[in-house]
């Protein structure tokens, strides 16, 4: 792996330096570049929140998890992205989610939002898979 910087259609831009667009988020995975406008574009319907992205990474070629820069990761749904997206935006502007001692939220099931909090699986011992 290797950074490099792609336009909005996903082609690598040829000579473009990946330290010039340190506050781009970082785009991760085999098909990533072709989904990244997709994700873009729903992000962007937030845009205070999406300024807060670090990267996005592209999990088993069909949904998306995204790193805030708190650290607090994201497990965005394999359908209904953008209704995941506003769901996120509307908790995090009720109850400031992000702002919280919590290291993920799940948003994958349309009918709930799992937060973990901080700690929870360290002190419990348990290990988990990307799904």
């Amino acid at each position: 792996g290797r950074l490099v910087v792609v336009d909005r259609d996903g082609v690598v831009i040829d000579g473009a330096r990946p330290e010039n667009f340190a506050r781009l988020p970082v785009i991760v995975g085999d098909d990533a570049p072709e989904h990244a406008a997709r994700l873009l574009a729903v992000l962007a319907v937030e845009p205070g929140l999406s300024a807060r992205i670090e990267a996005a990474v592209r999990v088993g070629g069909r949904r998306w998890n995204l790193r805030f820069d708190n650290g607090v990761d994201v497990s965005m749904p394999e359908t209904g992205l953008a209704e995941a997206w506003r769901r996120l935006a509307a908790f995090e502007r009720r109850h400031q989610l992000l702002g919280r001692d919590i290291t993920a939220i799940d948003l994958r099931l349309p009918d709930r939002v799992v937060v973990r909090p901080s700690g929870v699986v360290d002190a419990l011992g348990i290990g988990g898979e990307n799904t």
